[in-house]
């Protein structure tokens, strides 16, 4: 009977047990909904902070362009009627000579042809008693020569013919000379008719001894002609010395740049590192070998170096700049207001307010703004979005 009541009570304690345990386990594992979707739940959304700044800000233009030696040029010489008989070349300019003023670039049958430095052609054989515009070009040239032709007056006086002989004599040449009855013999009646087109006796610059370009100083990009053929058409083709990169702009890009603005050149896998100005923009779409979306731009570069001509490299172009630190905060701080201003929304100890603010220069991502009132400063936090899974820092 004794171990009877002993188990019944032992039965009767394991049983609390049991239902205790149970009990607890069902508290633990059991959620109201309510509960479920409280633990469940996203973080509250917090806000993306970032100071305010103090930075120049510059607006850019980024394109790409291709060096080249600038300013293509081919080259002809005037027949001359001092000289009969077939002409032919007889010797040229290697490829890359760079040529400067008073320069033989090459000779025909002997005879020197020298690069003068102006803006029209020889078209006419020169001398004594001539004068004009193409007179006043020569004595320019003489002059810049150091070789004193006198007075600069478009006359083709004494004075000019000493210095021509001392241009032909100073590069290995006798210069060319002729008697006034010579001169006669070959003159075309019309000569007569105008003033200053007569020649008489003395040093003569026969027209096709000289070719005339825009710059002093040209370098040899192609020899068109052969030696022994006769001097005829182009012969060759220089370039400018100095190095001009071939651009391109979008239509909205082509109404910010301008000739004179500064040009920062650069392609790190070339390692190149120049700076230029904007020599050109074209006036319409479609020129100079871009298609009809694009504006051409070229830049004339200084100091370039020898890996330039050829490679494609990029363009920056500041067209707008702050000139000096401004107050500045990314992009994306900024917001309309529901009256159509900007505004951005700042943090103070947690609290966030919408502050009016008016937008300047924007560049590499920032905007220049002022707070009427001053009531915004550097190092004061604004949003520039919402995080949505947590407290951020900010960047």
């Amino acid at each position: 009977m004794n171990l009877t009541r002993r188990t019944l009570a032992l039965l009767v304690l394991g049983a609390v047990a049991l239902s205790s345990g149970a009990t607890v386990l069902a508290t633990a594992l059991i959620r109201s909904p309510a509960e479920v979707a409280a633990r469940t739940a996203p973080p509250e959304p917090t806000p993306i902070l970032v100071p305010v700044e103090e930075r120049v800000i510059e607006t850019k233009v980024v394109s790409r362009g291709t060096g080249r030696f600038g300013s293509p040029r081919a080259l002809s010489v005037t027949p001359s009627s001092l000289k009969s008989g077939p002409q032919v070349i007889t010797s040229l300019p290697a490829l890359g000579t760079v040529l400067t003023e008073g320069a033989v670039t090459l000779t025909v049958s002997g005879r020197p042809v020298f690069l003068l430095c102006g803006g029209q052609p020889f078209y006419r054989d020169l001398g004594p008693g001539v004068h004009g515009p193409d007179v006043e070009l020569l004595e320019h040239s003489l002059e810049r020569l150091g070789l004193s032709p006198g007075a600069v007056d478009g006359r083709y006086d004494q004075a000019t013919g000493q210095a021509v002989a001392a241009l032909y004599r100073g590069a290995g040449f006798e210069p060319l000379t002729a008697t006034t009855a010579q001169l006669t013999a070959i003159q075309p009646v019309e000569a007569n008719l105008v003033a200053g087109s007569s020649a008489s006796g003395g040093v003569q610059f026969a027209a096709d001894e000289a070719v005339v370009v825009p710059t002093p100083e040209v370098r040899v990009s192609e020899a068109t002609a052969a030696l022994g053929a006769a001097p005829e058409g182009p012969l060759l083709t220089v370039t400018d010395s100095q190095v001009a990169i071939d651009g391109s702009l979008t239509l909205d890009e082509a109404q910010l740049v301008a000739e004179g603005m500064e040009v920062t050149i650069d392609e790190p896998t070339l390692g190149v590192e120049a700076t230029g100005t904007v020599s050109r923009v074209a006036d319409r779409p479609g020129t100079d070998g871009v298609d009809g979306f694009h504006v051409y731009v070229e830049t004339v570069v200084a100091d370039p170096p020898p890996s330039l001509v050829g490679a494609s490299v990029r363009l920056t172009i500041p067209v707008q700049s702050t000139g000096q630190a401004v107050l500045a905060v990314p992009v994306s701080a900024v917001s309309l207001a529901p009256d159509g201003s900007s505004r951005v929304q700042r943090s103070t100890e947690g609290m966030l307010e919408f502050l009016p603010v008016e937008t300047g220069v924007s560049g590499d991502g920032f905007v220049a703004i002022t707070a009427p009132g001053g009531d915004l400063a550097a190092s004061q936090l604004v949003v520039i979005g919402i995080e949505p899974n947590g407290p951020t820092n900010g960047r």
